[in-house]
């Protein structure tokens, strides 16, 4: 395990490596840039020493045949995941957008570990700032589970650069009492039943590579600086209803009738402090990670609903 503010030991499992290869042959580039964030225990509190991490991404150039106009096109990755997962939705997309970035946060994938404990407030200052840099500007802004929840809040604190919110399944919401902390424990993979039974949840059905990745999760879920993440990850961490409800851009919700990770509370916490203006997909073979298992019906989703808001 890297130590942290050393950069990460490349992810280890077969997958991960052929998933790197494959974003590599589609013309990714890759590239890692220094972010520096004030240090400080969270929401209000007094900012610490600066925090500097060097946070990797995959970039696509724009494809030969998008429209020039066509907006970039930011896709944000969940806990204990890495750019490599969206090989298959960019692929379907890359010809009607712009410019694609895929960041990995920290500690994840190629970005280094943060010399700080890695709380929530912590990742969400770093991804914050390495989207300020993204130099072509409104872009269109994609994120799945913990990415969904960074995406959100991105979005609220920087409205004027974001030309529309796509959602799937995406953290942040409140729910009833002691769902928070029995979503923490699910990521508590002690075993290997427990990882076959956490990618039953991801998915809608079983896939072949379900035993290695589950393996590989629960290998990235016990490294020290995401047992620091769950350890703090609390209330104060949830999103305002208030600054949810007043996202001035088009938001596509996609929450499927299949999702298992996530209670259904947090469905109808975004249905009713969402915009009135956001549109919402229940498609019921959707789970967690539809975006892998479904990447073509994603993507057409999501190029109906840009389309559909004059948005691409």
């Amino acid at each position: 395990m890297s130590e942290p503010g050393a950069p990460r030991e490349a992810a280890r499992s077969l997958l991960e490596r052929l998933g790197r290869w494959n974003l590599k042959r589609l013309g990714a580039r890759s590239r890692t840039e220094v972010v520096v964030v004030a240090g400080g225990p969270g929401h209000g509190g007094a900012e610490g020493a600066p925090i500097a991490t060097a946070l990797h991404s995959f970039v696509f150039d724009r494809h030969p045949d998008a429209p020039p106009t066509a907006p970039p096109l930011v896709l944000m990755h969940g806990v204990g995941s890495s750019a490599t997962t969206f090989a298959k939705l960019l692929k379907r997309l890359r010809p009607h957008v712009g410019p694609v970035y895929l960041p990995e946060a920290p500690a994840h994938g190629e970005s280094e570990t943060p010399a700080a404990p890695l709380t929530p407030e912590v990742l969400f200052r770093i991804v914050r700032q390495w989207l300020d840099t993204v130099p072509e500007a409104p872009f269109v802004l994609y994120g799945n589970s913990l990415g969904g929840a960074a995406a959100i809040r991105y979005a609220i604190e920087r409205p004027d650069r974001v030309a529309a919110l796509l959602l799937l399944s995406p953290a942040g919401a409140h729910g009833e009492d002691g769902e928070l902390e029995a979503l923490v424990s699910t990521f508590d993979l002690k075993s290997g039943s427990d990882a076959r039974r956490f990618m039953g949840r991801l998915f809608e059905r079983p896939r072949w590579y379900h035993a290695v990745a589950g393996n590989e999760l629960r290998r990235r879920f016990a490294l020290k600086p995401l047992r620091e993440f769950f350890a703090k990850a609390g209330a104060e961490d949830l999103l305002d209803a208030d600054r949810v409800a007043g996202l001035p851009m088009p938001v596509l919700l996609m929450w499927g009738g299949a999702e298992k990770l996530l209670p259904d509370s947090h469905r109808r916490w975004f249905k009713a402090h969402l915009p009135r203006t956001a549109s919402l997909s229940e498609p019921p073979h959707f789970a967690h990670s539809a975006y892998i298992e479904h990447a073509d019906e994603v993507a057409a989703m999501v190029l109906a609903f840009l389309r559909e808001r004059g948005v691409a």
